[in-house]
């Protein structure tokens, strides 16, 4: 490949379809393949269409002018040799695409675009053998034996492709606005916010001939936006498009001049900024001459952007009472039209007589209702009452009876309650006593005789024990008594 190659041929060469494998059958003549291999013929027309849109909207066609298009394809002299590389030569059949893209309207001729009265998607019944024979003159067919010629047809093609995702963005950005005042321009705003619509690279402009195409395929093919002389105005989402009054062009021409003295601020500002670099470099050489120079003309200048500034502010408050005015007509219409809806709704209603005549009918057929409903319950309510009586008896039968039950009960569990502490109480005595009786010393003499009595000794040691042991126990019982008993907290 030629070391020197155009950008445009380097940006191919990084495209998929374009690559290494590929470019002997895309630089070939591979107009046979239309018929003998279809499918073939239609991938490399597709990919050199493809690719010849992208390197459009990227300012990459060379031109004869010297404007760069973005949604116009310059078809010139030039291409082919832009597109040369060593090892293939120039794309013999790259006039094959373009005449395709050209019969289905992919590529559409810049002045038959703008010349159109109908859209271009508007497609009528024609003949189809007219269709056809049309097709195959673009393409050099010239009869049934005739082979195809892949010769450039000259001259500046609108790419369709491009234009309808210009204008997607366009819609989605400007259309797709909240408020109303957005939505109405000059072309030359809408001209100067593209850039940041698009969201392109740093010099990203759309050409003159560019938004001439832009525009009217958003007003003629699309149905988005309405032109009206150099006032512009796109339709709210779910709308119908409105037609352009004295007030829009108004507005219209009041945004374009806040965008004008906005751009004059930023030419101001950045012209005292270099006024001052350009004093304090000359006072820095001792120049007293061109400091005292560019300090004037700074302070003329600062004088300038103040006024310019003033102008902005006042500009921008009209604007503001403009759109407060708009927002307070919308809102005098909505309540008007919610007026006459409630005006016919109270008709269909019959008005207050009506509805009053209805009420007093509903309320005496309520009361008559209530009537008749008394009437059929009165002998049923007679036996209620008797049942109800009987049910209060059987009632209070029932709660004395399980009143007493549970008063047994409970004398039952305090007696069983006591009993258990009086056991209690015996057991820990007569422990007390076996354990004291225990202590005693009478193990040295027996307590028992041969012949099985018990000793006189033993009888008499037991009386004694006993008899100290009652003496204890009247002692522990003085001593109780004589404890101050314990008042209560």
């Amino acid at each position: 490949m030629s070391d020197g190659m155009s950008e445009l041929l380097s940006f191919i060469l990084t495209q998929e379809d374009f690559r290494k494998a590929r470019l002997p059958s895309l630089y070939s003549d591979f107009t046979p393949l239309k018929t003998v291999n279809p499918d073939g013929y239609t991938a490399n027309t597709t990919a050199w269409k493809s690719v010849l849109s992208k390197a459009t909207y990227n300012g990459l066609i060379p031109s004869s002018s010297s404007s760069t298009d973005r949604l116009i394809l310059p078809i010139t002299p030039n291409l082919l040799s832009s597109l040369t590389i060593r090892d293939y030569g120039t794309p013999t059949a790259l006039g094959c695409a373009v005449n395709d893209g050209i019969a289905t309207e992919e590529l559409i001729p810049l002045r038959t675009f703008l010349s159109r009265e109908g859209s271009i998607y508007y497609k009528p019944w024609v003949d189809p053998w007219k269709v056809v024979s049309w097709g195959l003159r673009q393409v050099g067919v010239g009869g049934a034996t005739s082979s195809v010629s892949g010769k450039l047809t000259n001259g500046e093609f609108v790419v369709v492709k491009n234009v309808e995702e210009t204008s997607q963005k366009v819609v989605r950005d400007i259309g797709h606005g909240s408020r109303d005042i957005d939505r109405i321009m000059t072309l030359e705003t809408l001209e100067h916010e593209l850039p940041r619509i698009l969201q392109g690279k740093d010099g990203f402009r759309l050409s003159e001939k560019d938004v001439k195409v832009l525009v009217k395929h958003l007003t003629r093919d699309l149905g988005e936006a309405k032109v009206q002389g150099k006032t512009i105005k796109f339709k709210a989402p779910e709308s119908q498009l409105t037609p352009i009054t004295d007030s829009d062009i108004t507005t219209a021409q009041l945004k374009h001049l806040i965008l004008t003295q906005n751009l004059k601020i930023e030419a101001l500002s950045s012209k005292i900024s270099a006024l001052q670099a350009k004093a304090k470099k000359a006072a820095g050489e001792n120049n007293k001459i061109i400091a005292l120079s560019a300090l004037k003309s700074k302070k003329l200048t600062e004088q300038h952007l103040q006024g310019v500034t003033d102008n902005l502010a006042s500009l921008e408050n009209v604007l503001v009472k403009i759109e407060q005015a708009v927002d307070n007509v919308t809102l005098v219409d909505t309540l008007e039209q919610g007026s006459k809806v409630l005006a016919k709704i109270n008709k269909e209603s019959g008005g207050i007589e009506r509805v009053e005549k209805v009420l007093d009918e509903l309320q005496e057929q309520m009361d008559e209702t209530d009537e008749i409903t008394r009437i059929v319950n009165e002998p049923g309510k007679i036996k209620m009452d008797e049942i109800e009586d009987d049910v209060q008896d059987e009632f209070a039968a029932l709660f004395k009876e399980e009143a007493g039950r549970q008063k047994n009960s409970e004398e039952e569990e305090r007696r069983k309650k006591e009993e258990a502490e009086k056991r209690r109480k015996e057991e820990e005595e007569a422990q007390l006593l076996a354990d004291r009786l225990a202590g005693l010393n009478v193990a040295d003499k027996p307590l028992v005789t041969a012949d099985g009595e018990i000793a006189a000794h033993a009888v008499e040691t037991i009386d004694t024990a006993v008899t100290q042991e009652i003496a204890n126990m009247k002692e522990d019982d003085k001593r109780r008594d004589d404890q101050p008993e314990a008042l209560p907290a």
